[in-house]
């Protein structure tokens, strides 16, 4: 049993503050992965060039999370930002909000909203890929949002 998981059962000390202490230790320990949600998806390119043609645009969110694991709990300590970068197939545009070129990270969660214009057709894609980088001494991988775009 871990000494925090033993003193939640003995103290007057809100719960929520030795979660928090765990999820710091966690991070210690080398747990620390980023997700993005959703990973892969098949917008419907009729659906995208009609949203453009109303709207000017289509925008697509992408939550991205710093966790102790794929599955894990969120890392609510760190407050920080990650490079993000832009790629398509096909003859559409798109890029980030705001010319964008990195996400925020308040208490490890942040969103990036990725623009559509132009015309898609079904089979092109648009990748977000998050630089992952260097955090506490441990390596943290890229993570990528692939939207394949279905007739």
């Amino acid at each position: 049993m871990r000494f925090l998981d033993y003193l939640k059962r003995f103290t007057y000390t809100p719960n929520e503050f030795y979660d928090y202490l765990i999820g710091v230790e966690r991070a210690m320990a080398g747990e620390i992965a980023l997700v993005v949600s959703p990973a892969t998806l098949g917008n419907s390119a009729a659906d995208i060039n009609a949203a453009i043609v109303t709207d000017d645009k289509f925008v697509r969110q992408v939550k991205v999370e710093l966790k102790a694991s794929a599955e894990g709990a969120v890392h609510q300590w760190f407050t920080g930002s990650f490079s993000a970068a832009v790629a398509k197939t096909g003859d559409g545009t798109v890029a980030i909000a705001d010319e964008g070129d990195s996400v925020e990270l308040e208490n490890g969660v942040g969103y990036v909203d990725i623009e559509y214009t132009g015309t898609w057709a079904a089979d092109d894609t648009c990748t977000l890929t998050i630089t992952g980088g260097t955090i506490m001494g441990y390596s943290v991988s890229n993570k990528t949002s692939v939207d394949t775009l279905v007739a």
